[in-house]
């Protein structure tokens, strides 16, 4: 299906694209039929990173599998040219279409409030992950003295996968923890963050809520970052947050608080965006790609798009260069995907909170 190229605002200055409305441009482009190698500027970063221009030749522009995730999987070439074949022909061997997602399932509460504010598990077929969330309270930062604070950390068990075992998940936990950070925080100054980090100032410049967000990848059969995103949204939806009781204090006196052991509030997850993963493979994208599909790609783009239509962060991973156009084309798609995926998880996280109740 031909999908509108787009109009993109500028990233900002730590790589993230700065909020904005996606709007379609006249002029339908199949992004399935582009043939030719890029030209020109290119872009090109390895592992998750911001996106960036950069000149290079195009005989330098070369599609090669990531050494990393290709050490991870073990194919015989027949088995190479299977999956490959079976993606241009939009019959994955799962015998999924290109843009369809494996079946998702969403647990919530999975770990004890008296550990965690939130918490949720998801599956993406054979990929696992859990996402926690504890709220404390803390100081804003004198840059930031309107806003709260959320740090994000994600661990891999070695349990999940072979490679994983001694040092060998650190790397991408480091990597996977920064894509999260970029996709749902934004700038530095907390533009285009799907988390409102104004909504958890307290006491403007003197008190804030701080959410440490932990990730924890049980299992791993590919497209970990969407699943962690989808866990993470989830997580924070059934976080409540205790009602906090202000004592009034002299201007340059730290103010008292109380916090309440029976009021909570609910935190509003309305802004947090959906992550879609695009991994290209020949001249094909696919979204929710296996640990084996992923092994042969040229590269994969990570967008993450709220429910408003607009990109909170954007990453690349892979080795291969793109041509700004197919950027484009990526976006449209994501966009095209999102409004699905966001209803599924919000349907799903209903469910999983609804079970819970049942549960008590």
């Amino acid at each position: 299906m031909p999908f509108p190229l787009l109009n993109i605002a500028p990233l900002n200055s730590t790589g993230s694209i700065l909020p904005h409305k996606i709007d379609p441009v006249p002029g339908p482009c199949n992004f399935t039929n582009i043939t030719q190698k890029p030209q020109g500027a290119l872009i090109s970063q390895n592992l998750y990173s911001p996106l960036s221009l950069t000149l290079r030749s195009p005989a330098k522009a070369l599609f090669t599998t990531p050494p990393a995730i290709d050490a991870m999987v073990g194919l015989s070439v027949g088995e190479k040219h299977f999956i490959k074949g079976g993606i241009e022909q939009d019959l994955r061997t799962d015998g999924r279409k290109r843009y369809t997602y494996r079946p998702i399932y969403v647990e919530t509460g999975v770990i004890p409030q008296a550990r965690a504010n939130g918490s949720a598990r998801v599956k993406l077929g054979a990929t696992d992950v859990i996402a926690s969330v504890k709220a404390e309270l803390g100081k804003p930062s004198p840059s930031y003295p309107d806003k709260g604070k959320v740090l994000i950390n994600v661990d891999c068990s070695p349990t999940a996968e072979p490679a994983f075992e001694g040092r060998g998940g650190e790397e991408l936990s480091s990597e996977l923890s920064v894509a999260l950070q970029r996709c749902l925080l934004g700038g530095k100054s907390g533009a285009g963050a799907g988390i409102d980090l104004s909504s958890l100032s307290i006491v403007e410049g003197k008190i804030c809520w701080d959410l440490y967000i932990e990730g924890l990848v049980v299992s791993s059969d590919g497209n970990l970052l969407d699943a962690l995103g989808a866990a993470v949204k989830a997580a924070l939806s059934n976080t409540a947050l205790p009602k906090v009781q202000v004592a009034s204090a002299a201007s340059d006196e730290q103010p008292e608080v109380d916090l309440s052991d029976e009021e909570f509030l609910q935190f509003d997850t309305s802004g947090i965006p959906a992550i879609i993963t695009l991994t290209k493979v020949g001249k094909h994208y696919i979204v929710d790609g296996t640990s084996e599909e992923e092994s042969q790609m040229s590269s994969a783009v990570s967008v993450s798009v709220n429910r408003q239509g607009r990109i909170c962060g954007l990453t690349k991973r892979g080795g291969a260069g793109l041509n700004p156009s197919v950027i484009l084309d990526m976006i449209s798609v994501s966009k095209h995907l999102s409004d699905q995926l966001i209803n599924k998880l919000d349907s799903e996280i209903a469910a999983a909170e609804a079970c819970e109740e049942d549960e008590f």
